[in-house]
């Protein structure tokens, strides 16, 4: 359907972003920008700075041309002369996500989020946000370690501990993935207690994967320390998982950040049935080392147990690797499977929309996204009216000092009869017969 002009109401408010985009969902269906409107939107954005609807749809177009930089300064500008408007900060988001930006992208998409009524903006938005934040906190670690010398003094978190996926040691490759699992399970229940704050899984598991640090370097107590200061922790939990079918062992290190103190070291061993039972008396002596005394009430939300499957656990593990290595796809899968073998495994349920919501939004692109929300887009500005010169047909026209009024009124002015206002108007000056 063709584009129609919009309504004489509308033109009159021509800068207004928000007069522009009411207009355009009543005059139907808009064009989206195209390279073509560049060079108009780049010569009305000079005559009318003002004009945040031009704005908008010349950072949009930038968009399309692989201009982010152009894109984000565009938009920038449209934001200041628009803030309430969610439609230049779902695009802002996208410029900044474009540059690497990422932190500046979450707070623009969580604006968006948080305050648009339009569904083409919101939902996008909403899916945008945890590739987003995790992009964000990939390169705030990365910021970090790059300023390592000048964080080496930083004082940690108070009742901060961070727990590192254990090493497994056995000779089955297949129970492998139960490392990580326990990792993630002891973090769960030390966050169980409000008194300890858990260092977020991901944030450590990006430090771990940033600084290279192999798996053998996860017991090093050195490098715990080292790792901890980065993080901000006061405490690190580590350690190795050891043995097969019949019995596993736990050795685990809790290292005090800081301290030139050895380690406390915890092991326990039992029947790899009773894996369950062995990690929730692992985090038991976790606390008792921490000095941490538990109420009834801590201690019995302490003991509950995610799942009582074996195999969802194992399932579980294989999803977080997947997750880590970037693959959203197969980890959502996986979680989905340890969902099914145990449906009361929240931690796996979580894991799958978490994960879900990941591998949809690494599947479209910023560019694609900006389509999505090009119909929520002001029309066109309208192109400012040439003035008309009157000076060449002035020039024709006999001053009042070349006119005879004699002539005039005797019908004797040269002219045929019944001379029209044009012919008087424009016949030769002076006045003559």
């Amino acid at each position: 359907m063709a584009w129609t002009p919009p309504s004489a109401p509308c033109l009159l408010f021509g800068v207004g972003l928000a007069v522009m985009a009411g207009c355009a969902s009543a005059a139907g269906p808009i064009p989206p920008p195209s390279p073509a409107e560049v060079p108009a939107l780049e010569e009305r954005v000079r005559q009318v700075p003002g004009d945040a609807s031009a704005q908008l749809r010349l950072g949009v177009a930038y968009l399309e041309l692989a201009r982010p930089d152009e894109a984000r300064r565009a938009l920038e500008t449209a934001a200041d002369r628009a803030p309430e408007s969610d439609v230049v900060r779902f695009y802002l988001g996208l410029a900044y996500e474009e540059l690497g930006r990422w932190a500046d992208a979450v707070t623009a998409m969580e604006a968006v989020a948080a305050i648009s009524q339009v569904q083409a903006l919101r939902d996008p938005a909403l899916l945008r946000l945890p590739l987003l934040r995790r992009q964000a906190l990939a390169a705030e670690v990365r910021a970090t370690v790059g300023n390592e010398v000048l964080l080496a003094n930083r004082p940690p978190l108070a009742g901060s501990v961070a727990v590192y996926p254990f090493r497994f040691r056995g000779p089955d490759p297949a129970l492998a993935p139960l490392g990580r699992a326990l990792g993630a399970l002891v973090a769960s229940d030390l966050a169980r207690v409000e008194r300890i704050t858990v260092m977020e899984r991901l944030r450590v598991q990006l430090l771990l994967d940033e600084i290279q640090l192999a798996e053998e370097g996860y017991v090093d107590p050195a490098t715990a320390a080292r790792t901890g200061r980065l993080l901000g922790a006061e405490r690190v939990v580590q350690g190795t998982l050891d043995g097969g079918q019949d019995r596993i062992e736990i050795l685990a290190g809790l290292v005090r950040v800081g301290t030139a103190g050895a380690p406390t070291t915890l092991a326990d061993q039992d029947a790899l049935a009773n894996l369950f039972d062995l990690q929730k008396r692992l985090v038991l002596s976790l606390f008792e080392s921490m000095g941490v005394q538990l109420t009834p009430a801590e201690r019995d939300r302490v003991l509950e147990r995610s799942t009582r499957s074996l195999q969802a656990l194992l399932l579980y593990g294989r999803a977080l690797e997947a997750e880590d290595r970037g693959d959203w796809a197969t980890a959502a899968a996986l979680f989905q499977q340890a969902a099914e073998e145990d449906p009361a495994f929240e931690e796996a349920r979580d894991g799958e929309t978490r994960t879900r919501s990941l591998a949809l939004a690494a599947a479209q692109p910023p560019r694609r996204m900006a389509q999505l929300a090009y119909p929520e887009l002001p029309p066109p500005p309208v192109p400012t009216p040439t003035a008309l010169d009157f000076g060449g047909l002035r020039g024709m026209i006999p001053s009042p000092g070349g006119r005879d009024p004699l002539a005039e009124l005797l019908g004797r002015e040269g002219l045929r009869p019944a001379p029209s206002i044009i012919e008087i108007l424009l016949r030769p000056t002076g006045g003559e017969e």
